[in-house]
């Protein structure tokens, strides 16, 4: 038979090894992408659009980014994956999301739709866009590296392509300012695109 003793003291140990590993076990924290601010109608910055309806899709965004958690890439061809440090929702979506919310401001139209949303309007401008790279590293910069394309109702055959590459640096060595920078490069692609179709709806 086991002494009353040693049971005991066996069961204090597994307590305390019990509240250590409780103590110590990470947390995890959740980031989301950001849409540029409401921008002054005075401002040259805005492009009056006549409330012009556009749909936005996304051809394609980089498999490696297609996880919960944030990836850095600290060399050219290395990438690292943080584990508690997640997207609250997926990136692409995210992504997609946060570029139709600035298009919206900076076209002044409610008429933006994404993919999977049935458009009850006749498109007048839509908007594809191939995402090359996304990514950058803490403390450094980030990377958007995109192809997009922009058709228009009137003229179905005639499209405007383009490629941005767009880099925002990283102020701080940290997640928040990662990210930041990561809303601040869609905000400057939403800006290259507002800027196409308000030149073309002018002409």
């Amino acid at each position: 038979m086991i002494p009353p003793s040693l049971v005991f003291r066996c069961l204090v140990i597994l307590v305390a090894l019990l509240v250590t590993g409780c103590a110590s076990t990470p947390t995890y924290t959740f980031y989301t992408l950001s849409a540029m601010q409401a921008v002054d109608a005075k401002l040259p910055t805005v492009y009056h659009s006549n409330n012009a309806t556009i749909s936005v899709n996304l051809v394609s965004f980089p498999s490696y980014l297609d996880r919960p958690q944030i990836v850095t890439r600290p060399t050219a061809h290395t990438l690292v994956i943080h584990e508690f440090r997640r997207w609250g929702g997926s990136l692409e979506d995210d992504f997609v999301r946060v570029l139709g919310e600035n298009l919206s401001i900076l076209l002044n139209t409610q008429h933006i739709f994404l993919p999977r949303q049935n458009a009850p309007f006749t498109i007048d401008y839509r908007v594809a866009i191939d995402v090359k790279r996304f990514d950058g590293n803490l403390g450094e910069q980030i990377v958007l590296d995109v192809d997009w394309m922009i058709i228009t109702q009137e003229n179905k055959e005639r499209a405007v392509i383009r490629k941005s590459v767009i880099r925002e640096a990283v102020d701080s060595n940290d997640y928040e300012s990662l990210v930041s920078a990561k809303s601040k490069a869609v905000e400057k692609l939403s800006h290259e695109i507002a800027d196409v179709i308000w030149k073309i709806q002018s002409n």
